[in-house]
């Protein structure tokens, strides 16, 4: 039997949106009869295959491909595209769902304009049925359009999901996914620069489910470092795709602010964000300011856009960078951590916390849950992780404090990562702690350090004598 369309769907623990999807597929308007199914069984662990052969009973067209070990949803696609049988393929996320319409007016589209990619639409939506915003990467068209010159529009090398697409078979060369996390992006911008006519539609729609247990909404060190060799395969296609590297230099800036954002909005053990650092700037190739303004002249809109810091990656070190971008200069809308300390006798340790997050504001005001502690000797209080701040309790004794000022002053100044404050014992199971905290500004921190080289310099311009009161 011959088919329109091949859709491959990788399948893994999907068991609760499997049916939504199969069920868009076999309503299509095309006619189930016209789509080859191909789903790839990623050796799932859960009962979705079961639901997934009570539609293979009823519709010949699909057919399972089963993987022998887990691969992932990249080489899963893969799998899936070297059983296809038809002139064009795209494919479907699992939990994810697209309009009734989209192939029958896909395929019309792709065989009467000539065209060898098509691009619709798509919708975020998240568990309760919340439509988000479009952002950068679902640039939606407001009307048909074909494109024949892709500098024409150069922000459609942003559009990097594999399952908005039709492509025609001269494409399926291109459409070798890798393992990582980010296996669309080299794959997409391939396909794009070797496209001849692609079609912007209007008229269908691809619905992305955001699926809160999913490893792309649960930010890991591995994310971030699975998207710095991202971007330095994107480099890599300079020597490739030299005409579009310009426009493929917007995706490059888009994804160094990405691990940009979650680095410093986010805590991280300090080793972590050195080596964040550290593959970044090692993915990095030549930015220039003319590439930055470029990128936010098509978007100026963008959140949180790190002009400074592109360029700082390229020139100063990783303990340097996170030192001037993430504790010197760090907001007080950064989520953060507090932490007491106890100590039972046996000194503070990590297994005798409790620690709260919280937004640092000018005052804040914590609860402690001390009930499982019988024996409290004293506790240290860390306000906050990793940065510079001037701080004050306003409730509690404080005993000490690894401030440079005096205990007794208004506030107290920590010009140390790790500040924390010796606080009288307290005899109720709930601590509560208020507090103010600021953190310190570039231009404070160089008042402390000037009064301090001052200093300095003015002992060293003494005799011993002098210095030391010898007589």
């Amino acid at each position: 039997m011959s088919y329109e369309i091949s859709v491959v769907i990788p399948v893994y623990n999907v068991e609760k949106y499997i049916g939504q999807c199969l069920d868009c597929v076999v309503n299509q308007s095309l006619g189930i009869d016209n789509i080859e199914v191909i789903i790839v069984n990623d050796a799932t662990p859960d009962n979705s295959m079961d639901i997934v052969n009570q539609y293979c009973k009823k519709y010949p067209s699909i057919k399972v491909i089963t993987n022998e070990r887990n691969k992932g949803l990249g080489l899963s696609r893969n799998v899936g595209l070297s059983h296809a049988t038809t002139d064009f393929v795209t494919f479907l996320d699992s939990d994810d769902f697209i309009s009734l319409n989209a192939y029958e007016d896909s395929i019309n589209k792709l065989k009467d304009s000539g065209c060898d990619l098509l691009i619709y639409n798509w919708e975020v939506f998240t568990e309760n049925g919340h439509i988000e915003p479009s952002s950068i990467h679902n640039q939606n068209a407001d009307e048909n359009k074909v494109l024949e010159d892709i500098t024409d529009f150069p922000e459609i090398f942003l559009l990097t999901s594999a399952w908005n697409k039709i492509y025609h078979k001269s494409l399926f060369k291109y459409l070798k996914y890798s393992k990582g996390l980010y296996e669309d992006n080299i794959v997409t911008s391939s396909v794009l620069a070797n496209a001849k006519k692609i079609y912007l539609s209007k008229d269908s729609t691809y619905f992305y489910r955001k699926n809160s247990s999913s490893i792309t909404e649960n930010i890991a060190v591995e994310n971030l470092l699975d998207l710095s060799a991202s971007i330095k395969s994107l480099f890599e296609l300079e020597n490739i795709y030299p005409n579009y590297f310009s426009q493929i230099k917007l995706l490059i800036i888009k994804f160094i602010n990405d691990v940009l954002f979650f680095l410093f909005y986010y805590n991280w053990p300090v080793t972590d964000e050195l080596l964040i650092v550290d593959k970044l700037k090692d993915a990095v190739g030549k930015i220039t300011k003319e590439d930055l303004i470029y990128f936010n002249e098509l978007f100026p809109s963008f959140p949180t856009f790190y002009m400074d810091e592109c360029l700082d990656l390229q020139t100063l070190s990783s303990d340097l960078f996170l030192a001037k971008y993430k504790y010197y200069n760090r907001l007080s809308k950064v989520k953060s951590r507090a932490t007491v300390y106890v100590d039972e006798g046996n000194g503070f340790t990590e297994d005798s916390k409790v620690s709260a997050e919280y937004v640092p504001q000018k005052n804040n005001r914590l609860d402690f849950d001390l009930s499982r502690f019988s024996n409290i000797v004293s506790l240290r209080f860390d306000p906050v992780e990793g940065a510079f701040i001037k701080s004050k309790i306003n409730n509690l004794n404080v005993l000490d404090a690894n401030c440079d000022n005096s205990i007794n002053d208004d506030y107290q100044i920590f010009t140390t990562l790790d500040p924390n404050y010796m606080i009288e014992k307290d005899s109720n199971s709930t601590l509560t702690i208020d507090f103010d905290l600021e953190f310190m500004t570039n231009d404070d921190i160089a008042v402390l350090f000037a009064e301090k080289n001052n200093i300095i310099n003015e002992l060293n311009n003494k005799s011993k004598q002098k210095r030391f009161k010898f007589l």
